[in-house]
């Protein structure tokens, strides 16, 4: 599907509409109409949840987890133990830091953490104390969230402080409720265009862990960037934001802005791959390139809540050529945008005997043949007005001028 340079190239370069067209691609929207401030979809859940804090108590002292509801099973506390963020472990000292940490247990539950300063440490060590609410979903309840844990983190955070402190060891099942906006990060529509966004996009694609510097207004841009990826991925990868690395938590993708050189330090002969978002280097495309152009071409439009429409219909293993068969038929839907006759007819030609293998692609192709048909027979009927009306202009000329 390789036929036209039109697939590649942003809408600015591409023939303008010869007719507006009320169509647009299955699962998709018009440009604009969700890009920017996306709602979530209401979502009400009850989950599995813990505290894993420094508290006083009977037990000890210590960091550990203080509360934690009945269905947890050991297993899944000795791995939430092993990756919770303990004394200093936030990016910044200021008392209103938030930090995030997600990943898969091995149970094959998903587990969310919101991570905040509550009030001073009792300990010796002084400074602030570092509380982590927990959220651990079964696969159909994370399923509800689309996968994505950022939805579940902000729902984490409009839990009350104060219904999170646990004074028991026993605690009941959360409530958990979404209804909040992703908002869109600034730098995808700025001069630099979006290789910052694309190069977290390919870090989350890939399966390698590494540690991404620098990166633009970071929440959000990991928030958008996990929904560039297919469902079926999200859930298998494990991330932390505004938290400080660590080696002992495994995680696939860790965003870090401060203390670079010692982080550096610490993951050198590690099979972790460092990368600079802001450097001025090229997004690797050695993967999942045809993907990571299509998601340029989007962001470039515009057109990035586009993406995440399709990839929430990914419920399947999403493979790079599954990826890439996707992306063209995106493309080749934009290029049917055209009044060029020569690209509608092999647009046809290519899609009538274009054998879909799943249900997202069944629908792209059929709205891709479909708008084809339309679109062609609105060029030929133009055509056919403007040869009619050139006729006429024709016998006008010939006749001359009227006579009174």
């Amino acid at each position: 599907m390789d036929h036209r340079s039109t697939v590649s190239q942003p809408a600015s370069a591409q023939p303008a509409p010869f007719i507006s067209s009320k169509m647009h691609p299955a699962g998709q929207q018009a440009p604009g109409t969700q890009d920017g401030a996306r709602p979530l979809k209401p979502v009400e859940i009850d989950c599995d949840q813990a505290i894993f804090t420094s508290q006083k108590s009977p037990m000890g002292e210590g960091y550990r987890i203080v509360a934690a509801s009945s269905g947890i099973r050991p297993d899944e506390k000795a791995e939430i133990t092993r990756r919770s963020p303990s004394h200093g472990s936030l990016t910044s000292d200021s008392p209103q830091s938030e930090g995030m940490l997600a990943y898969p247990l091995p149970s094959g539950r998903y587990c969310v953490c919101h991570c905040r300063y509550d009030g001073v440490e009792h300990t010796a060590r002084g400074g602030q104390r570092v509380r982590t609410h927990i959220a651990i979903l079964d696969p159909k309840d994370f399923r509800k969230f689309d996968n994505n844990p950022f939805s579940v983190d902000q729902a984490l955070a409009r839990v009350p402080v104060e219904a999170a402190r646990a004074f028991s060891p026993a605690m009941g099942r959360l409530h958990l409720k979404a209804t909040d906006l992703y908002t869109q990060p600034r730098h995808i529509g700025n001069a630099k265009g979006p290789s910052a966004f694309l190069k977290v996009v390919r870090a989350l694609i890939g399966e390698e862990r590494c540690i991404l510097a620098s990166v633009p207004e970071a929440r959000p841009t990991l928030q958008w960037a996990m929904m560039m990826i297919p469902l079926s991925m999200r859930a298998k990868r494990s991330f932390s934001v505004g938290v400080k690395f660590s080696l002992t938590r495994n995680l696939t993708t860790t965003i870090v802005h401060q203390d670079l050189e010692r982080v550096r330090q610490m993951v050198a002969g590690q099979s972790i791959q460092w990368r600079d978002v802001t450097a001025d280097t090229p997004v690797r495309q050695d993967l999942f390139a045809e993907w990571i152009n299509f998601v340029g071409v989007r962001a470039d439009q515009g057109r990035v809540g586009e993406v995440s429409k399709l990839t929430n219909q990914m419920t399947e293993l999403s493979t790079q050529i599954a990826l890439a068969r996707i992306a063209r038929l995106s493309l080749d839907r934009d290029a049917a945008e055209t009044h060029e006759l020569d690209v509608l007819t092999a647009l046809r030609n290519e899609y009538n005997k274009f054998a879909a293998r799943d249900e997202l692609e069944t629908k792209l192709t059929e709205d891709i043949r479909q708008f084809v048909e339309q679109r062609i027979a609105d060029v030929e009927e133009a055509m056919r007005e403007a040869e009619e009306q050139a006729n006429q202009d024709e016998v006008t000329v010939k006749s001359g001028p009227s006579r009174i």
